[in-house]
């Protein structure tokens, strides 16, 4: 049982270490098919969101306009969650611990209580 509970600590050590101990570490661009919405983790830290057809640059995310930023590593996987002001909604990106490079969003508008989720397909 050792054994078992010693592999599982290990293994979500590595995903997190490979997804997101750092959002700097963090890059790659994952696609909202449902929204034409490109979300591109930098290497500098940021996050943008671009339209998909376009490249037209929606928002981009950063340490000055983001609050109560968390990165939240354990059994089931890596979470990435944040709020913004000037969006009015929070966000949550999850990388499961599994072998699949697909996030799980999950966005809250502060003037309603329907919620988006969807999963983003890795893109680049």
């Amino acid at each position: 049982m050792k054994k078992v509970i010693a592999f599982i600590s290990v293994a979500a050590l590595f995903v997190a270490g490979t997804f997101a101990l750092d959002l700097g570490s963090v890059k790659g661009t994952w696609q909202d098919s449902k929204w034409d919405a490109d979300w591109t983790f930098g290497a500098g830290g940021t996050i943008e969101l671009t339209k998909t057809s376009t490249g037209e640059k929606v928002y981009t995310f950063t340490d000055s306009n983001v609050q109560n930023f968390k990165i939240d590593a354990g059994t089931s996987g890596v979470t990435i969650s944040f709020d913004c002001k000037d969006t009015g909604r929070s966000y949550r990106f999850k990388k499961p611990a599994s072998l699949s490079t697909d996030l799980d969003m999950h966005i809250e508008p502060n003037w309603t209580s329907e919620v988006y989720d969807t999963k983003i397909k890795f893109k680049k």
